[in-house]
């Protein structure tokens, strides 16, 4: 039997749609009079898609995953960065909600879920809210209560301070935010912190109030990563994996409690399949991040016993679903599943 091929690759400007700043351009991929969707993704992804990635991709099967994530590959070279790995993941999710739609079938059910899992656990995240202020502490309490696995909030450096002086304030601000959620809670450092740090904070966090400390350091330094004493602080790394990078290093550290990869951003479902059954090896749990809410959601639903919970951004995620007619919807801290082919969503305008 003939396989359906890409006949036509479109970046669809939803701008007008979207607030100041957010991400507004959908990528939709034709082919047997059928429109697979994914979005929305940034300007400088979106440009990379019609100018250099699109091209790529014209004539490729629509089921050969692997085929497809190859042949984008070559066509942009290595290494990849960050916006070349986003405009590929993205085109790569288009084409997996694509053959969704072609096939009738949602993309978990072709992860491999049964197709009875209704909902997958999630956990929100809060990351411009400003902690360290005491005022905050109601918000804390009316997130943590709506039913989320847990809750996540940022923990940022005070520039103006010693590290012993900031390690002090910020392990106090793990202590006062968790009392507030009444539960350990999670915390992102935003890439902003160094080693001396990183290192003091360890020292002083009570572990008691911490589900993990993610992102604190700018690189993936595994030499710094493993200055961490014999029992530290739980981190939660991986979101800034590329398309083609190797995470062996980082699943090998002995403080990795949460490996939060990014769907899109890690080359799409394609890769993101390669670096859960790694995850799966290695057994380390898997948190996918949530600026790729949606794909995330589909492969957490195919992979209930691997992956613990996908992150819900509260701030920003209600608006990117604006861009839909049926937008994911959260039950009790818990992400519905679309049962519709494909990814499940539909662009306003299509």
């Amino acid at each position: 039997m003939n396989q359906p091929r890409i006949e036509n690759i479109e970046i669809i400007d939803y701008s007008d749609l979207v607030g100041s700043g957010d991400d507004a351009y959908l990528v939709a991929v034709h082919a047997d009079g059928h429109a697979g969707w994914y979005g929305p993704v940034s300007g400088p992804a979106a440009a990379l898609l019609d100018t250099c990635v699109a091209s790529s991709a014209i004539g490729a099967s629509v089921v050969d995953h692997d085929g497809l994530s190859a042949r984008l590959q070559r066509g942009l070279g290595a290494p990849l960065g960050a916006v070349a790995s986003w405009a590929i993941g993205a085109l790569d999710c288009a084409v997996w909600d694509l053959h969704g739609r072609l096939e009738g079938r949602p993309v978990s059910v072709l992860l491999g879920a049964s197709g009875d899992r209704a909902a997958v656990p999630a956990y929100a995240s809060w990351l411009r809210l400003d902690v360290s202020v005491g005022s905050t502490a109601r918000l804390v309490r009316r997130v943590a209560n709506q039913g989320w696995r847990s809750t996540k909030w940022s923990l940022r450096p005070d520039p103006q301070l010693d590290v012993e002086a900031d390690a002090k304030r910020l392990a106090l601000v793990v202590q006062q935010v968790s009392e507030a959620a009444g539960a350990p809670v999670a915390f992102d450092a935003l890439w902003a912190w160094d080693e001396a740090l990183m290192l003091r904070f360890s020292e002083l966090v009570d572990p008691a109030w911490l589900v993990w400390l993610e992102e604190p350091l700018d690189t993936y330094d595994m030499e710094g990563y493993g200055l961490l004493a014999a029992s530290p602080p739980p981190l939660a790394l991986g979101e800034r994996l590329r398309l083609g990078d190797d995470p062996t290093p980082l699943l090998g550290l002995r403080a990795l409690s949460a490996f939060t990869l990014d769907v899109v951003g890690c080359g799409g479902l394609t890769a993101a399949l390669s670096l859960l059954r790694q995850a799966i090896a290695a057994g380390v749990p898997v948190y996918p991040h949530g600026r790729s809410l949606v794909p995330a959601v589909h492969l957490a639903a195919a992979f209930p016993d691997n992956v613990v919970a996908v992150e819900y951004q509260m701030q920003w995620e209600p608006r990117r679903q604006l861009l839909f007619t049926d937008p994911i919807r959260y039950d009790a801290g818990r992400l519905l599943v679309p049962e519709a082919p494909g990814l499940g969503l539909i662009p306003r305008r299509h």
